[in-house]
């Protein structure tokens, strides 16, 4: 089958369409008005995240056995129907189907999207251009995200309707360039006889033997693990932080705003970056520097705290491009989908945990406190894991 030119920016529209959830810095808000406790809302997005750690890897599988397209569409029709249940939500009970709702469509999406793009490249010949490629669907997904937190508030002001109703369509059209999307070429999955099930527990190994076998990506995928799950805490309570630090929600919601934007410029140019310095250097440089604005954005003071918090989201922004570009060329094509989600599987599980423990924290010693011992346990796991894979080399060198 012949490749179209156009999957690429095919794929660009769908990504900019999915992405437009206009509640995206109102859910809180919303299910407040709607009569659930603090509680409540952190057993909901505790659901979420399990939704994805049992759900992650089967759907990765489905997009190697049968398609990265069928992935996508399953996907979005979850998305769909996330909007509807939030639209038409009043008990706990359905806002729990309207969350794992969020969280199959994360799954289905997880992996397939990198996927597709890096076999329509790799049947161009055109694998050196895949970090480009996926800094501008990072970037998409940044301004379109930027765009509808914008637009979500006014919506708001009018009615939950508005926010629900437009997050339905724009989900609707988001089917449209799905549709033109050409399924590229890749290699068939390995034949595994006896019942279906057979065939994916063998996919499952196939998976865990590309870690097995390629010790070179440990490091990476460890460290990036680490710093996903410590930004994804940072900016769902960062949001409280600087507000019990005394800056309006306008100075708040502009500072969202424009780590949104920056995101954009920073996936931009990452493939810049990977051409002028090996991985390891970035990844190497990139821990330090995190490390070093994750203690301004605890200790520091006035606007040097937002400045820290910025720098942080950037610095993962631009990386996130090129670690996915680097784990890429280890991974064959009826594999591709089932390692990257084996990585989310990790991320998810890790956020699962921690995400309610960082509450738990941060209620009975306060932010600062929480943010500090968060710190520790990063800088305690990521050093310790280099240390030890340090000591590794050094013995395989003797």
């Amino acid at each position: 089958m012949t490749i179209k030119k156009n999957n690429i920016y095919m794929l660009y529209f769908y990504i900019f369409f999915a992405q437009l959830f206009f509640d995206r810095a109102l859910w809180v808000i919303y299910l407040g008005d709607k009569g659930l406790t603090l509680g409540e809302i952190g057993v909901l997005e505790a659901l979420l995240h399990l939704a994805i750690v049992l759900f992650e890897v089967p759907t990765g599988m489905i997009a190697d056995l049968y398609g990265r397209k069928i992935s996508l569409v399953v996907g979005n029709i979850f998305s769909l129907l996330y909007g509807l249940f939030m639209l038409m939500s009043g008990s706990f009970s359905m806002f729990t189907l309207a969350f794992l709702s969020m969280g199959l469509m994360v799954t289905f999406h997880s992996g397939a999207e990198q996927a597709f793009a890096y076999d329509t490249l790799k049947n161009q010949n055109r694998e050196k251009d895949y970090t480009r490629v996926i800094g501008s669907m990072t970037a998409i997904s940044l301004l379109s995200l930027s765009l509808a937190k914008f637009l979500g508030g006014f919506m708001a002001d009018v009615s939950w309707e508005w926010v629900y109703g437009s997050t339905i369509f724009t989900h609707v059209l988001a089917m449209i360039p799905l549709l033109f999307l050409k399924e590229p070429l890749r290699e068939k999955p390995e034949e595994v006889a006896g019942r279906w099930y057979h065939q994916w527990v063998h996919q499952f190994k196939l998976g865990l033997n590309v870690w097995r076998t390629n010790s070179i990506i440990h490091q990476p995928v460890v460290l990036f693990i680490l710093a996903s799950a410590v930004m994804v805490i940072i900016v769902f309570y960062g949001q409280e932080y600087f507000i019990q630090l005394g800056y309006s929600p306008v100075v708040v919601g502009a500072v969202f705003t424009i780590e949104g934007l920056l995101g954009v410029a920073m996936a931009k140019i990452a493939y810049r970056v990977e051409r002028r310095l090996k991985f390891f250097n970035i990844l190497y440089y990139g821990w330090g520097l995190f490390l070093l604005f994750f203690i301004l954005f605890i200790f520091a003071s006035d606007w040097a705290i937002l400045l820290s918090f910025l720098f942080l989201a950037q610095l993962l922004s631009l990386f996130e491009p090129i670690f996915s570009s680097f784990v890429q060329q280890f991974l064959k094509s009826n594999i591709r989908s089932t390692f990257l989600s084996l990585i989310g599987l990790v991320e998810s599980f890790v956020i699962m945990i921690s995400f309610p423990l960082f509450g738990f924290a941060v209620e009975r010693a306060g932010f600062t406190h929480g943010f500090t011992g968060l710190l520790l346990i990063f800088f305690i796991g990521a050093g310790g894991y280099l240390i030890i894979q340090r000591m590794k080399m050094l013995r395989k060198t003797e």
